[in-house]
């Protein structure tokens, strides 16, 4: 007779895992907590799209030579050794009725030196002066037209304008200085807790007998940014913000205090938009309205908030907030000036999107200063740098390299059991559509293996045979990258 074989023997069913939240930012929830796919750690990609695509980067930065034909560019020429600071200036020239575009920046020579940004530039120009350092710069209207002021050691006060150069030994070093309703509101270094002010709208004509003070001396510390918007005056301060309204030309001002903060603002992080002025604390990231100070939810702040920031900087572009800043990435790496003997100031740009709230991380750059040059020809976002770019000048692009050096990129999700908990799973397969060359690891708390992904335009499965109870999934990639569409089939064993 034959019997029925009445061995028991393991099953198994096949399940399909979609990764599908690429775009999301790493989170401080534990890997437990987390949807399958979730981002543990990600830089220099772009996400935005829900794809992995090339991330930022720069490049040396170009300019047309003529505001006729804006496709044909030439590399603005830099000179010196290293660029300590860079500013813009616009000038409205009377006579043919035209707007000109300048960059400025001061070099290790001393010297300030100018590009007009639609011209023909044959040399670079300097700007005489006897600065000893870098000054300090801000920008105001002055006769009409929007005007750099520079002030530092050395050289006391210089107005620059489209109209010519004017310089003061009178004033002050201002720090920061606004024009508002007519009047002429200014913060010296030399009294950073005092709001100096006159009827007399050209700093150059600064006396003592022509301006008045209003004294800040409280717990929410020195003043350092004047902003005017919204029909006010308001002052960034070290711990909070304090709103100056003017009641009459005979200079009386209603003062409220906004926000007091329990944590230092970094100054040189304050940039604003539109109606909306974003800063950074040591506790995160915020936005003032005009009335009000709220937090700005972002999964990465932890990043942020572990390291000194005093070094930081920001502005907003084209609907973005651009944050050179110091991040520690709780890895062993060292990616870009992470390897530099010398160390570095600043290692990370993060990149935050106004209306969708997303955010985009470069990793390995150490920015000095980042710079929005706006005009409605070819408005571009600029950087000067510390370390081993300190002599150039970079402009923002999307291809993932500084100054054509690729930068390691990586996707890693959180571990994740596949909703079988406690139960033994094979990763037979994975599909992926990869344009470019990558590298696709999976891993367990066994074993890791690593796969190289051909770039193509259809869909790929690559057989795999990965053991585990949890998996996470790393990718690394170079050049044009999109990649997309991934899927893990896995096989759960009874």
């Amino acid at each position: 007779m034959f019997y029925r074989n009445q061995l028991k023997t393991k099953s198994t069913k096949e399940k399909e895992f979609q990764f599908n939240l690429l775009e999301q930012l790493p989170s401080n929830k534990s890997d437990d907590k987390q949807e399958l796919g979730s981002t543990k750690k990600v830089y220099n990609f772009i996400t935005e799209s829900g794809a992995l695509q090339a991330g930022y980067g720069f490049e040396e930065l170009k300019s047309p030579q003529s505001s006729t034909d804006l496709d044909t560019e030439t590399t603005v020429s830099i000179r010196g050794d290293e660029v300590k600071s860079i500013w813009r200036l616009k000038w409205y020239n009377y006579l043919n009725d035209t707007n000109y575009y300048y960059l400025f920046y001061y070099n290790d020579e001393g010297y300030i030196c100018y590009d007009n940004l639609f011209m023909t530039r044959y040399a670079t120009i300097i700007v005489p002066n006897t600065f000893t350092e870098t000054p300090y710069a801000t920008y105001y209207r002055s006769q009409q037209q929007d005007a750099l002021l520079l002030s530092g050691e050395g050289n006391n006060l210089m107005v620059i304008t489209g109209s010519g150069i004017e310089t003061s030994n009178s004033a002050p070093l201002i720090k920061s200085c606004c024009s508002h309703y007519g009047m002429l509101f200014a913060v010296t270094a030399s009294a950073s807790s005092t709001l100096v002010y006159t009827t007399d709208p050209e700093i150059t004509n600064w006396t003592d007998e022509k301006t008045a003070e209003l004294d800040f001396s409280d717990e929410r510390g020195d003043l350092n940014k004047l902003i005017s918007f919204d029909d006010y005056l308001y002052i960034f301060r070290d711990y909070g913000i304090t709103k100056l309204s003017i009641y009459s030309s005979d200079s009386e001002f209603s003062i409220n205090h906004q926000y007091m903060s329990d944590s230092y603002i970094y100054p040189n992080s304050i940039a604003q938009s539109g109606d909306n002025v974003y800063f950074l604390e040591r506790t995160g990231l915020k936005v003032f309205n005009g009335s009000s100070v709220n937090d700005v939810e972002i999964e990465c702040i932890e990043l942020i908030k572990a390291c000194d920031q005093s070094k930081c900087w920001a502005t907003s572009f084209n609907g973005k907030y651009y944050l050179a800043c110091r991040c520690d990435f709780q890895d062993d790496k060292q990616i870009g000036c992470e390897g530099y003997t010398s160390g570095y100031i600043n290692n990370a740009l993060i990149v935050y999107d106004y209306q969708t709230e997303h955010i985009d991380i470069v990793r390995g750059v150490d920015i000095n200063q980042v710079l929005a040059l706006n005009n409605p020809l070819k408005a571009k976002l600029v950087a000067c740098f510390n370390n081993q770019y300190k002599g150039k000048i970079g402009q923002l692009t999307r291809d993932g390299k500084l100054f054509g050096n690729a930068l390691e990129n990586l996707w890693q999700s959180t571990k994740n059991d596949l909703g079988y908990h406690g139960q033994k799973k094979r990763i037979k397969n994975i599909t992926i559509k990869s344009l470019s060359d990558a590298l696709l690891t999976i891993e367990s708390e066994s074993m890791a293996r690593t796969y190289n992904i051909t770039g193509k335009q259809n869909i790929q499965k690559i057989r795999t045979n990965v053991i585990g109870n949890e998996f996470s999934v790393k990718i690394e990639a170079q050049g044009e990258i999109n990649i997309s569409n991934i899927v893990l089939t896995a096989s759960v064993i009874q």
